[in-house]
Parts: C-alpha cells; structure tokens; sequence
C-alpha cells in the first residue's frame, strides 16, 4: 500500500494548494489503479481503510452526497435522495469547502454518466410514445424516476403509463408526486417479485433498470433479465446499464463513499445476454463519458404473458 499512502499524501498536498474539483479528479484518476490492485490481491479491506483514517476523509464527508454513501441511511449507497445531488444541483446549498468537494464530486465523470443515463432512458421512452398510443413503460428499481425531467423537455405528451417497482416506497411517492401528470402505478416491492412466475404486473412496450445491475450477482441477473424479457410485449425493448471495470471514479467511490458496485464490461454484458435470453436480438453500447455499458434486448415475436 506504500503507493497509495503516496498518492493520499500528495493529494492533502495538493488539496490546500490548488483547485479543489481539480484535485480531487486527479486523486479519483490516481485511486482507480490502486483500488483493482487491492481486488485482485483481495487487499480491497485495506484499502478502504486506509483512504477512511487519512484526513483527507475529513473533508470529504463534509460533502452530503459522499456523506450519504457512507452512512448509507436507506442501507444501501446511491439511494434516490443520494443521487437528486447530481441530477438536481443547488450551487447555493452549501458554500465554502464543503461547497468545493460537493461541486466536485457530483460532477465527476461517474456523475457525468448519471445524468447520460436519464437522458438516454428519456429518449427510450419517447421513442416510443411516436409509434404507440400511450405505451406501457416499467421501471424496476424506479427510484425518483428523474427520467422524466428530460422527458418534459422531449415532449408535452403525457400519453405514457408507467408503472414504478421499486423496495422504496417514499421514493415512489416522491416520482407519483413530481410528475403527477403523468400515470404512474406504484408497486412496493423488491426485484425479486417480478422473477415469481405468479405475478400479474402485466406486459410492457419497455422495461428498463438504470442502476440495479450494479449491484446483481451474475444468478440474480441472469434470473432477472429472463423474468423482465418474458413481460415484454411484441416489439418491445428491455434496457439495463451497468457501471465497467474502468468507470473513472471507482477508487474514489469504494474509498471514500464505502460505494461498491459489481462491475460488468462488454463481453459480461453479451454473455448475460445469451445466458438469459438465447436466440434473442440485442446490442451493447457505451454511454457517452465512457463509464457505463448498456444492453438492449428486443422482443421480436409475441409471448405468453407470464402471470
């Protein structure tokens, strides 16, 4: 770990010398190499420990959204309230140094693949409000559903029906609530209930997850990816994103923000695929800051319902 403590020393060094976002985008470079050679050597303990103790820590909880990561108060990182700080920034919330880290570090390239993510599902979803009176669209692990800023810019249609699956339901109310005019059916429950054979959600013109997989083993998405491709409706799409081994900010998120995610490059991604749908049409593709890796599966004949 000797080139690590080197690589926190300097950024201290740095961090009272120089632009804050631009030391800690450098740190965030510096932590990605260090970071895989402690999950290759099972050493990722120790190195989140050592990134913990150091002062700099310090300073960055100072920022709510590392914070919150790290205190986890939903039992998990990246919940719903976590990520409005990038997809809904107040540069008049916090000032001073906790301001410097905040801005940031929710705009790091990582971030920066956030806010493509809600872009891109926005014009999935209205790619099909063209062709379809009022699709059926599902989002699993729905959270806020911030989706739907960018699809208020796309179009003044509400002919949409979205139906939300999420474990949270404060972050259903929340999405009913921001985009009411729009119908949206909560449903309560984990990811879990879409893979019982005895459920009755329904079929859908598109099923997507935006942050889900990252946290998946390979059996539970194979098993999830089988179960959301048996509920769409001829020609429909399912698309799920996944964070890739070299996403810029992974050091600096397992160090510091205790944010671990299960990474997936492109050939993991075809291989789920195959695994879960054989036979089925797909493509892969890459966001545009290059930090996360997309599969889109397409429905091309008609299915039994599964319910």
């Amino acid at each position: 770990m000797n080139r690590l403590d080197s690589i926190l020393a300097e950024a201290q060094l740095r961090f009272d010398a120089t632009q804050v976002s631009e030391t800690i985008d450098w740190l965030a470079k510096e932590l990605a190499t260090s970071f895989d050679e402690a999950s290759l050597t099972g050493r990722l303990a120790e190195f989140q420990a050592s990134c913990r103790k150091h002062p700099l820590c310090e300073y960055f909880m100072m920022d709510p959204y590392s914070r919150r990561a790290a205190e986890k108060p939903r039992g998990y990182a990246g919940d719903a309230v976590m990520l409005d700080f990038i997809y809904r920034p107040d540069p008049k919330l916090f000032d001073g140094v906790a301001g410097s880290v905040h801005r940031a570090t929710t705009t790091l390239p990582n971030a920066k693949s956030v806010l493509w993510r809600r872009d891109y599902l926005a014009s999935l979803i209205f790619s099909r409000m063209r062709p379809t009176e009022a699709p059926r669209i599902l989002s699993v692990a729905s959270g806020h559903m911030r989706e739907l800023d960018t699809l208020r810019d796309l179009t003044e249609s509400t002919k949409v029906e979205f139906t939300a699956l999420d474990q949270d339901k404060t972050s259903i109310q929340q999405a009913i609530q921001t985009y009411n005019e729009y119908k949206i059916v909560g449903i309560p429950r984990g990811f879990s209930s879409l893979i019982k054979r005895n459920s009755t959600i329904g079929n859908f013109h598109v099923i997507y997850s935006a942050g889900l997989f990252d946290y998946l083993t390979e059996l539970s998405a194979v098993s999830l990816v089988k179960a959301m491709f048996a509920r769409l409706l001829p020609g429909g799409v399912l698309s799920i994103g996944n964070f890739t081994r070299d996403s810029h900010g992974r050091g600096f998120m397992a160090g510091f923000m205790d944010w671990c995610l299960i990474y997936r490059n492109e050939g993991e991604m075809r291989a789920l695929a195959q695994a879960a749908c054989p036979g089925a049409s797909y493509r892969i593709f890459r966001d545009q800051p290059g930090n996360v890796v997309y599969l889109e599966i397409f429905s091309d004949k008609a299915i039994d319902d599964p319910s």
